[in-house]
């Protein structure tokens, strides 16, 4: 509980709330938030207890939802990385990028990159969330499914992904 108590004292705000919600968890379950706060710590998490509490209370598969997003980000966040892999799909990308940069400078280039991939990402996002639009016509369909270590499925579906997006920057460190 040790791990626990770090983040209640860091939030007085929700202690009372998640001491007394806390208090009414099985001792498995109690360990399970334990262990997946000082996983969400270690992945970045700035308020770990939220997402753990979320995840052992309700089921929802929160911290693949927090390393999913986290990738995603770090993705829309990127745009050098990203320009490389633009690469195999236009070979004078590199030319395009100094050219707009000399117009406009390179930091002002890369905010516009940065934020027109979170614009790409919230699209992929949505595709993701909300699967084949026109399933009943092409009968399949597709969901992002947490798996182990071992890649055995769990039957958790990763989804909701677009509800933090926005404001992931103040999710993680």
């Amino acid at each position: 509980m040790e791990n626990l108590e770090k983040y209640l004292d860091a939030s007085p705000k929700w202690k009372e709330y998640y001491v007394q919600k806390i208090s009414t968890l099985s001792e498995e379950q109690k360990s399970e938030l334990e262990d997946l706060v000082i996983r969400l710590e270690k992945a970045g998490a700035k308020n770990p207890l939220s997402w753990a509490f979320s995840e052992v209370t309700e089921s929802i598969p929160q911290f693949g939802r927090f390393l999913v997003l986290k990738k995603l980000f770090e993705i829309a966040k990127s745009p050098k990385d990203n320009l490389i892999m633009a690469l195999d799909f236009d070979s004078e990308i590199k030319g395009k990028f100094l050219e707009f940069s000399n117009m406009i400078g390179e930091e002002k280039f890369l905010e516009f990159l940065t934020s027109f991939s979170k614009g790409i990402v919230w699209n992929v996002m949505e595709l993701v969330d909300e699967g084949n639009r026109n399933m009943d016509e092409d009968k399949v369909n597709w969901v992002l499914l947490k798996t182990d270590e071992n890649g055995k499925h769990s039957e958790q579906i990763i989804q909701g992904l677009h509800e933090d997006f926005l404001e992931f920057e103040n999710e993680i460190k």
